[in-house]
C-alpha cells in the first residue's frame, strides 16, 4: 500500500500542475473548466505558504487562479526533482522543484506538498513554496 500511495501522490504532482499550466495558459473560455477541476483537488481548509511567506487559504488560491486565467500565454511550467519525504497511512509528502519560463525569464521554487489518497484519488492538504535564488 505504501509504494501505491506515494504513486498516486507523485502522479498527482504532475496533474496538478498540468491543470494550473492550462489555466494560465487558455483563454478565459478554454481555462475555465480547468479551474473547477483543479479547485476539486485541494481540500476544504486547504492552506498554502507562498514564495513570498504569505499564508492564503483556499478562497484565496481560487481568487488567484480566476484572477490568472489566460494571463500567461507562453508560460512553461517544469516539475523534476520529485520526492517523497513522508509517508504514513493515506498521506504522502512530496518534495520537488517548479521551474516557470516565461519570456525567457526563468524563475524557479521548492515545495513541499501534503497529499492525501483516497479512492484513488489525490486531495491536497498543505502546499509551502520557497523561492529558489
Amino acid at each position: 500500500m505504501h509504494q501505491l500511495i506515494v504513486k498516486q501522490a507523485l502522479h498527482s504532482v504532475h496533474h496538478i500542475h498540468q491543470l494550473i499550466h492550462r489555466v494560465f495558459t487558455q483563454q478565459p473560455g478554454d481555462g475555465s473548466p480547468c479551474i473547477e477541476q483543479l479547485l476539486s483537488l485541494f481540500a476544504e481548509d486547504f492552506q498554502m505558504v507562498t514564495t513570498t511567506g504569505t499564508m492564503v487559504d483556499l478562497p484565496q488560491v481560487e481568487q488567484l487562479f480566476r484572477g490568472a486565467l489566460g494571463a500567461r500565454t507562453g508560460l512553461q511550467i517544469e516539475v523534476s526533482d520529485l520526492r517523497c519525504v513522508w509517508q504514513e497511512g493515506q498521506c504522502a509528502a512530496i518534495r520537488y522543484k517548479e521551474t516557470h519560463t516565461l519570456d525567457q525569464v526563468r524563475t524557479s521554487r521548492l515545495s513541499l506538498a501534503l497529499i492525501r489518497i483516497q479512492d484513488e484519488s489525490a486531495q491536497w492538504l498543505y502546499l509551502h513554496e520557497t523561492a529558489c535564488p
